[in-house]
């Protein structure tokens, strides 16, 4: 499995859905809607700046982090 890590979140994925999220990822750019004192927005599309990492676990891993589950906070 990938962990997939972008934004302020982790995600697992199989290795052929990383690939294919990275290469959309790659191609894609950020979108923001910015408010605007007097009650107008600004719309802005820029090229994104995100940085996205990728690492593999091994099934063993993946296998105890899914019984552990969700974490306490």
């Amino acid at each position: 499995m990938v962990v997939l890590s972008f934004g302020y979140g982790d995600y697992i994925v199989s290795p052929k859905d990383a690939v294919t999220i990275m290469e959309i990822l790659q191609k894609s750019e950020r979108y923001e809607c910015k408010y605007v004192s007097g009650g107008d927005n600004t719309h802005h599309v820029f090229p994104s700046t995100e940085s996205l990492t990728a690492k593999l676990i091994s099934d063993d891993m993946y296998r105890m982090a899914k019984l552990a589950g969700k974490p306490d906070r």
